[in-house]
């Protein structure tokens, strides 16, 4: 079965009268088990002056899960429909931002449509994989399918966020463990295969991507290194790299405001990059 994109759950902030927003739109895209929830600590400083979108992945939050496996290409015509529907009613390409599986959602829509976005920005995405990359989290999903959510969601909050940084952000800790272990098992499991599996057109499909891309990351994500951020800036048509000093898997929940400034440099800046641009820049 091919899921309708029209049973996507969007929510919009910003301007969006006669008058326009001032920059171009903006589509945010969650990571894996969480939803656009997952943007709330950044949204109200983006939508000050452009338009912004944000969307729950298929079998998250408020869209439903459809039947069947669930594929790469499900997850690209669901933003590519998002994209779409923005373009249309804003009358601008919007810039394209994805973190985790988003990011690679981002990467993968961004190839097979490079003409759909404005920019793009991968944040603590993974990319070219090795299969020991990979291990620990087809172990993660192995012990999902054995014993549920309730494990893996503390694995992830002690491997996204620092032990005192959780000291001192009880409720935002809190609010990303209740959201993991509050997901339907089967949608979850679908997701997260697919993020295991990956994009099977990447790496080779990052040389399609030909718009401005920003390749962003946390010093200190183990999963989605900065190795992996500087393999996409060097892959893609026009990349640049950025790596956010302290930080590990969630920026836009560790440190808004580090996020924030990253986010507006690339996203506020019409200077398109160059090859003379330094290839990473560390923040």
């Amino acid at each position: 079965m091919i899921p309708d994109p029209s049973a996507t759950h969007v929510r919009t902030d910003g301007p969006t009268g006669p008058a326009g927003p001032l920059r171009p739109p903006l589509v945010l895209v969650h990571g894996v088990g969480l939803d656009l929830a997952m943007w709330d600590l950044v949204v109200p400083d983006l939508a000050v002056d452009r338009t912004v979108v944000r969307y729950d992945l298929w079998g998250h939050g408020h869209t439903p899960d459809p039947p069947g496996p669930r594929s790469v290409d499900d997850l690209v015509d669901q933003c590519r429909w998002v994209l779409d529907e923005v373009a249309g009613w804003t009358g601008s390409l919007p810039d394209l931002v994805g973190l985790s599986l988003g990011g690679l959602v981002a990467l993968a829509t961004a190839a097979r449509h490079p003409t759909s976005i404005r920019r793009l920005v991968a944040m603590n995405a993974v990319f070219d994989r090795s299969e020991a990359d990979k291990r620990g989290s087809r172990g993660r999903l192995a012990l999902t399918e054995a014993d549920g959510l309730a494990p893996v969601a503390a694995l992830a909050v002690d491997r996204w966020f620092a032990p005192d940084w959780q000291v001192a952000h009880p409720d935002r800790v809190a609010t990303v463990r209740d959201r993991l272990v509050g997901n339907d098992l089967g949608a979850y499991l679908k997701a997260y295969r697919l993020f295991v599996d990956g994009d099977p057109s990447m790496p080779a499909a990052a040389a399609r991507i030909a718009v401005p891309t920003l390749a962003m990351t946390g010093e200190l994500d183990v999963g989605s290194t900065p190795a992996m951020s500087h393999a996409i800036a060097a892959a893609v048509h026009d990349g640049r790299s950025r790596v956010l000093s302290g930080l590990r898997h969630l920026p836009p929940i560790e440190a808004p405001e580090a996020c924030l400034d990253a986010l507006r440099d690339f996203l506020d800046d019409d200077a398109p990059v160059t090859d003379e641009d330094p290839g990473e820049v560390r923040g």
